[in-house]
């Protein structure tokens, strides 16, 4: 599972570099591969959900702390959409601590989601608690390469 010390020391962005190439050198399905499948175990740790913009929201306000900061990928896509993650609780504050992110206000984060309309929320567990909203971005995430590659790894979250 990801941890705060895995975003703020970079290791998260080397493991994601890691599954990109490894997308990138193979094709098909992955359902049977022992790699493909050693990555989606990897994946299914951060138990990421596909949020509404209400349910965002609703993380964003029982949130004890709040920063917003570049999506952690995009330094491996500098070329996608620039898209803003909303980083919540322990993972706001290491991220602010960092410099990788700013603190922010309730409503500066809602503001942030909502100017990213149009790409799917996904909020992710990082050291066991949902603390990052990203509004991705399909063509380069890991998430939803890993599904267009039959790794099942996006759940929907239920309704409030």
């Amino acid at each position: 599972m990801g941890t705060i010390a895995d975003y703020t020391g970079g290791f998260i962005l080397e493991s994601i570099r890691k599954a990109l190439h490894f997308f990138d050198s193979t094709e098909g399905p992955l359902t049977h591969d022992e790699k493909g499948q050693r990555l989606h175990k990897n994946i299914n740790e951060f138990e990421p959900l596909i949020l509404s913009f209400n349910q965002a929201a609703e993380y964003i306000r029982n949130a004890k702390s709040i920063a917003i900061g570049k999506r952690v990928c995009r330094a491996l896509h500098p070329e996608s959409a620039l898209t803003e993650s909303v980083f919540l609780n322990e993972l706001a504050f290491a991220m602010a601590a960092s410099g990788d992110a700013r603190t922010a206000t309730i409503e500066e984060a809602e503001e942030c989601q909502q100017k990213s309309a149009g790409h799917p929320l996904i909020i992710s567990k990082v050291s066991g608690e949902y603390l990052e909203i990203c509004p991705s971005y399909p063509p380069d995430c890991i998430y939803w390469l890993a599904e267009k590659r039959g790794l099942h790894c996006l759940q929907r979250m239920g309704k409030p």
